[in-house]
C-alpha cells in the first residue's frame, strides 16, 4: 500500500477513534496529534529519532497513549514499537500499556505475535480495510487493555 493509504489510514483513526464518537471517557486536556503529513512529534528509539503515526498528549504535553499504523508488519519495526510501548502510560484497567498496533486485515495475528514474542507492552492490536473511493474502516482482533477499545469502526470517507 501507498505512502498516501498509510497517511489516509492515520488520519482515519486519529479522527474517529482518540477519542471514539460520543466517548465520555476520554480524558479532559487530552490531544491527538498525526506525524502525517507534517512531522510534529518525535521519539528516540535505539535506532534513532522515529515519529510515531498517533501520538496523544495530556495538557502538560505527556505521552499518554500512542497508535502506529503499520502497512507490512515485521521485525523492522521492533525498534520504534518497543520505544513507543515504553513511553506510553499503562492506565489501562489490565495495566499494560495505551498503544496500539494497527494492520492490514488478515496480517494481525503476525502483529500481535510480534509484539507478545518481544514482551511489548500493548493495548490493542487493529486491522483496518480501505476500499477504493478511499474509504477505511476498522476491526479490532485483540484487545488487552480497555473492553471499550474493543468497538468496530464502521467502513466510512473522512476527508
Amino acid at each position: 500500500m501507498s505512502e498516501s493509504t498509510h497517511d489516509l489510514v492515520v488520519r482515519t483513526i486519529a479522527a474517529t477513534r482518540f477519542p471514539f464518537p460520543g466517548q465520555t471517557t476520554w480524558p479532559e486536556g487530552y490531544i491527538t496529534n498525526t506525524n502525517v503529513p507534517t512531522r510534529k512529534i518525535s521519539i528516540q528509539t535505539p535506532v534513532g529519532e522515529h515519529f510515531p503515526d498517533i501520538v496523544i498528549v495530556d495538557k502538560t504535553g505527556v505521552i499518554r497513549e500512542m497508535g502506529e499504523v503499520e502497512m507490512d508488519i515485521s521485525e523492522a519495526a521492533l525498534p520504534y514499537l518497543a520505544a513507543g510501548s515504553a513511553l506510553t502510560d499503562n492506565d489501562t484497567p489490565t495495566k499494560v500499556k495505551h498503544f496500539f498496533v494497527y494492520v492490514p486485515a488478515g496480517h494481525e495475528e503476525r502483529a500481535k505475535k510480534l509484539l507478545e514474542d518481544n514482551n511489548i507492552s500493548y493495548a490493542g492490536v487493529r486491522g483496518f480495510t480501505v476500499t477504493e473511493d478511499g474509504s477505511v474502516g476498522i476491526v479490532p482482533y485483540h484487545t488487552a487493555g480497555d473492553q471499550y477499545d474493543h468497538q468496530t469502526t464502521p467502513v466510512q470517507k473522512i476527508a
